[in-house]
């Protein structure tokens, strides 16, 4: 009896001395700690929700989503995308976003292909081509070709897009202007992220009549990431320029994401 009281005695103590140990482990008050995918991609640009990042397949999926409100627009935003590796720099992006001019969700989808890396050429670079009908059961729409750049410098990326979009027959053309920096500080990716659109030629189209002639969307941009999820939020100036009429204001978005 001795004998086994002993053994519980010493038993009761090491589990003690351990759950001591383990409360003044101070790891243990952490929060969690984001894998080292979700912060590569998260600096990488990868959630930012107008300028899309020139580095492709890095990791073997991606999602994320945001909604908002526009003050020159005087209605919600919002959209969510989502991008799969094939094969090396090749991609498969699908996506949707709300149009206010349309009132409704218009969908996309295409490929992008990295053809430009900066540890072989000094820079990245992509090309992205997407088909965005007008709606999920109207198949006209149109073309979407972007050229995307960057580069990292240390903790700072800094990248941008080149856009043109026109439909199959012609008759609706625009251009597109993506700009974003990022600056990684621990577990945070600061910076800006904008996007200035505009109607080029003549739109001969009526439904291009109702289009905006211009829109600008821009503002710091700033995204957390926390465990496997990033959290990311935007605000700034808004400019909404149609036939006649301009208006300004300010739009203000939040999302997350997170990368597979």
């Amino acid at each position: 009896m001795k004998t086994t009281g002993r053994i519980v005695l010493i038993a009761a103590m090491a589990i003690g001395g351990a759950v001591q140990a383990q409360s003044e482990d101070p790891e243990v008050d952490k929060p969690m700690t984001p894998p080292p995918e979700i912060l590569s991609a998260a600096r990488d640009g990868a959630f930012l929700p107008s300028t899309l990042a020139p580095r492709v397949g890095a990791n073997a999926a991606l999602a994320y989503g945001f909604a908002g409100y526009d003050g020159a627009r005087s209605s919600p935003i919002g959209g969510a995308a989502a991008e799969v590796r094939v094969w090396g720099p090749l991609a498969l992006r699908g996506g949707a976003e709300y149009s206010t001019e349309r009132q409704k969700l218009r969908p996309s989808i295409g490929g992008r292909v990295q053809i430009l890396r900066q540890e072989r050429h000094g820079i990245d670079g992509s090309l992205s081509v997407f088909y965005r009908p007008e709606g999920f059961t109207e198949p006209e729409g149109e073309i979407e070709s972007f050229i995307s750049l960057g580069r990292r410098f240390d903790r700072l990326t800094i990248m941008g897009n080149l856009v043109y979009g026109q439909d199959p027959e012609g008759n609706e053309r625009d251009g597109e202007m993506r700009f974003a920096s990022l600056y990684g500080v621990g577990r945070w990716s600061v910076g800006v992220d904008s996007r200035l659109r505009f109607a080029i030629g003549t739109q001969k189209s009526p439904m291009a009549q109702a289009e905006p002639k211009l829109d600008l969307l821009a503002g710091p941009v700033a995204t957390a990431t926390i465990g496997p999820i990033a959290l990311f939020a935007q605000a700034g100036p808004s400019v909404l320029k149609m036939t006649g009429n301009t208006s300004v204001g300010v739009a203000a978005i939040g999302g997350l994401g997170s990368v597979f």
